[in-house]
C-alpha cells in the first residue's frame, strides 16, 4: 500500500479539534492500514514523531428503503487518533515532499 493512500482525510469535529491542544489528532485512515503503517505515514508525510496510535472502527448503519430493500445509511469508517511527541504540532496543510 502506498503511503499517500493510508491517510484519507482529517476529522474536523468539535471533539477532535478540542483534542489538538493535548497533541491528539484524528484522521480517517484506509481500512487495511495497521497502527505501524499509520505511524510511518505520518513520519514520512508530515515529519512528526508519533508516540501513540489508537484505531477506532465505525460500523455501517442500514435502513430499509423502497420495497424493503436494505440501504446503507452510514459507511464503514476507520479512524486513527494519533498522539504526537510533547512539544510538537501538526500543520495539516503542509506536507513534506516524498522522494
Amino acid at each position: 500500500m502506498n503511503i499517500s493512500q493510508i491517510i484519507v482525510r482529517p476529522v474536523l469535529t468539535e471533539k477532535s479539534v478540542g483534542g489538538t491542544t493535548g497533541g491528539k489528532y484524528t484522521f480517517v485512515v484506509h481500512q487495511d492500514a495497521t497502527k505501524i503503517d499509520v505511524k510511518n505515514a505520518f513520519h514520512e508525510l508530515y515529519g512528526v514523531t508519533v508516540t501513540d496510535v489508537n484505531v477506532l472502527k465505525g460500523m455501517p448503519k442500514y435502513r430499509f428503503g423502497k420495497g424493503r430493500r436494505l440501504m446503507e445509511k452510514k459507511h464503514l469508517t476507520r479512524r486513527a487518533v494519533i498522539t504526537l511527541k510533547k512539544g510538537e504540532k501538526l500543520d495539516i496543510s503542509k506536507l513534506k515532499t516524498i522522494k
